[in-house]
């Protein structure tokens, strides 16, 4: 008989009286495929390989691309008047190809996000801006990787390697591309020992980064010990344990058996061992879904399954060198913001929603203030809210953020 987990419930969310939504966005930060300018190299690249020409319209984000992204989540209010606001998950290195290319694909070695990006990628603002957009309120950076699904050990095994796999990586490395059509699990190839080393190492650029340990971490990638690291590094919720696509059909990934996903996990399960909460994405809004799907499915999930709405929507609906997909991405997270506005909704970052199911309470950064909610009246107070009634408050930073926010 197969082992199940035992996953507990702490506290149940009534979406009557919260009706939550979460935005969660990927990819945040990753160079994987190419620069703009070596589009046309790409697509000749496919061409020869696969016989598709059909290049990636994504790119690495801009300053201009943020503050749009900024100013639409500004513009819609939830019901307690905070605004919308993204989780971004966020990956923290890229490929050094220089330094990569001087060992002859022997070691691997990269560039943390906020030590600048590869050579023809740009970036230049792209973090400060970042920290702007966090500083606003609309931004909240969580955990996603090192090398977006792709694994540094197998990488350069392919890149020494012979054959057409080997071939093609090698010409997509001068483009400075190491997407190789496919995903290669991050972890994959890595011991325990050397699985922690790389987590901890991006944990640490985080820190450094954002100023506090990730409270939520997701990557399809995840092995089972992999979530048992994370937490042991002070994650407290780990999101996407399985998707409801718009159907409503509850999946997990097929072409990925390696990954940590439980069809049967429910959104805001509490594991005991592991000590952190479960999330669900349970509506999608990515270029192949319009406005009125989504918000059908945010409908279904408020009415029929009566569980707070997790979006997944990708940072390619909103970063592209394809302009008409930037406008049809913007255009149709204003029509949803502004449907959820008059539904009056409750816009939550991931880590909040985790530490509500998981404690009864949760905080996070507001500009220069501390955003405390409590709707649970048997949820322990935190020491720094003794006194407060249930409900949402700002309260003023103690010097050591860090320990107020956690």
């Amino acid at each position: 008989m197969k082992w199940m987990p035992r996953y507990q419930r702490r506290f149940e969310m009534d979406p009557e009286q919260y009706p939550v939504v979460v935005f969660e966005s990927d990819d945040w930060g990753a160079c994987e495929t190419v620069p703009p300018c070596s589009q046309k190299e790409y697509r000749q690249l496919l061409q020869k390989y696969t016989g598709n020409t059909v290049a990636s319209g994504g790119s690495l984000e801009t300053p201009e691309e943020l503050e749009a992204i900024f100013n639409t989540l500004q513009n819609f209010r939830g019901r307690d008047h905070f605004p919308a606001v993204f989780t971004a998950f966020t990956c923290m290195a890229n490929p050094d190809f220089a330094a990569i290319a001087a060992s002859n694909y022997q070691k691997y070695q990269d560039i943390a996000i906020n030590d600048g990006f590869p050579s023809g990628w740009g970036g230049t603002g792209v973090i400060s801006k970042t920290l702007e957009g966090r500083r606003r309120a609309v931004w909240e950076p969580e955990y996603h990787s090192m090398l977006h699904h792709t694994s540094p050990k197998l990488w350069l095994e392919l890149l020494r390697g012979s054959g057409k796999e080997a071939e093609l990586a090698r010409e997509l490395f001068q483009l400075q591309c190491y997407y190789q059509l496919k995903h290669i699990p991050e972890y994959e190839g890595y011991n325990i020992r050397e699985q922690f080393e790389f987590i901890n190492t991006g944990f640490a650029r985080f820190e450094k980064l954002f100023g506090h340990t990730p409270a939520a971490a997701v990557t399809s990638d995840a092995y089972p010990e992999t979530e048992l690291l994370w937490a042991a590094r002070g994650v407290r919720t780990v999101c996407i344990k399985n998707c409801r696509v718009n159907s409503g059909e509850v999946v997990v990934y097929p072409n990925k058996p390696w990954n940590m996903q439980d069809v049967y996990a429910r959104i805001g399960d509490y594991e005991p061992f592991s000590d952190v909460v479960y999330l669900t994405r349970n509506v999608f809004m990515e270029q192949q879904h319009d406005a009125a799907e989504v918000l059908q499915s945010i409908d279904n999930n408020f009415c029929r399954y009566r569980e707070p709405v997790v979006i997944s929507t990708h940072r390619s609906n909103y970063c592209s060198s394809n302009p008409k997909q930037l406008t049809k991405g913007l255009k149709r997270l204003a029509t949803v913001l502004a449907a959820l506005e008059k539904r009056q909704v409750i816009f939550l970052t991931s880590g909040e929603l985790g530490d509500l199911y998981r404690q009864g309470w949760s905080s996070r950064l507001y500009g220069e203030q501390l955003l405390y909610r409590r709707w649970f009246a048997e949820a322990e107070i935190p020491d720094f809210a003794t006194g407060l009634p249930v409900g949402n408050h700002l309260l003023p930073l103690n010097e050591d953020r860090t320990k107020t926010i956690i």
